[in-house]
């Protein structure tokens, strides 16, 4: 992506309450013409971290830290300069310069690759709370203790049996057997003629990245004998196993506030925690 020209990085931060970004992360109280929490960049009992609605920045007075929005979220999230300023021209509904070439090319790919996995995650979340194929799946998480209100936070699914459930409803929304393949949800037959889904008769983890849109699943066997017990997304465009986390998207807030983290086995076990 080029250099963000000045005058859209203004409209952005215009456009922009840093007041509402940094209440997602932080417990806000107005004092006077600021806003004051407890910082999330370091442990204190009394909150010294200050928003500034007026001046459209933030500083906390214990350890130092301060900026814009911008850097709010670069610091918050651990994302770069690029990414914070994409995540909120996304937010604002302001266009950023396109690219050109192959990286135009590239972008809508991934984006294609994005959309495949995010109609996977609903399509198994789908699946598993009202069709009568995911009976069985959702006896084995009462099983197991899981609340429907856990259910709906980590997105978990079920694969049916069938062959190519996910790549009917994959076709309903313009998204080709081939376009599939990539996005590490089918498979091409043997015969080289026509695809089939990946995962089948398994319960489904999506895996997010740190902007939580899903990029791979984990899914586990309900057969005893169906082997591998686990079956997980290929790498692929979006999704490079290496540089994931499970669960860091909806866990990293509490690691911060804890300087702690605990890394678990497998996906029920964080799930259980």
């Amino acid at each position: 992506m080029p250099r963000i020209p000045e005058d859209i990085l203004e409209r952005i931060r215009d456009a922009t309450d840093i007041v509402d970004v940094v209440s997602e992360h932080v417990h806000l109280d107005k004092k006077g013409r600021n806003f004051f929490g407890l910082c999330p960049f370091h442990d204190e009992k009394s909150p010294s971290f200050s928003v500034n609605p007026d001046r459209q920045i933030y500083h906390c007075f214990g350890c130092g830290v301060g900026g814009n929005v911008f850097k709010f979220l670069q610091e918050i999230d651990r994302v770069t300069f690029m990414e914070a300023v994409k995540f909120l021209a996304e937010r604002t509904g302001i266009n950023l310069p396109e690219r050109s070439g192959p990286s135009r090319e590239e972008a809508d790919s991934a984006d294609r690759l994005y959309r495949a996995n995010d109609l996977a995650q609903k399509y198994f979340h789908h699946m598993l709370l009202n069709d009568d194929a995911g009976t069985e799946a959702r006896e084995y998480l009462q099983a197991r203790r899981l609340e429907s209100e856990t259910i709906e936070r980590f997105g978990i699914g079920y694969a049916t049996p069938g062959w190519d459930g996910l790549l009917k409803a994959a076709g309903r929304r313009d998204l080709p057997p081939q376009i599939m393949e990539q996005a590490g949800l089918a498979l091409p037959r043997q015969s080289g003629n026509g695809h089939y889904d990946r995962f089948r008769d398994r319960v489904t983890f999506p895996i997010a990245n740190l902007s939580n849109r899903t990029i791979a699943f984990g899914a586990r066997a309900l057969q005893p004998d169906q082997e591998p017990k686990y079956l997980n997304s290929p790498e692929t465009p979006i999704y490079h196993k290496g540089r994931v986390l499970y669960g860091l998207a909806d866990t990293r807030d509490a690691v911060r506030r804890q300087d702690s983290v605990i890394v678990v086995e497998g996906y029920m076990d964080l799930i259980s925690l």
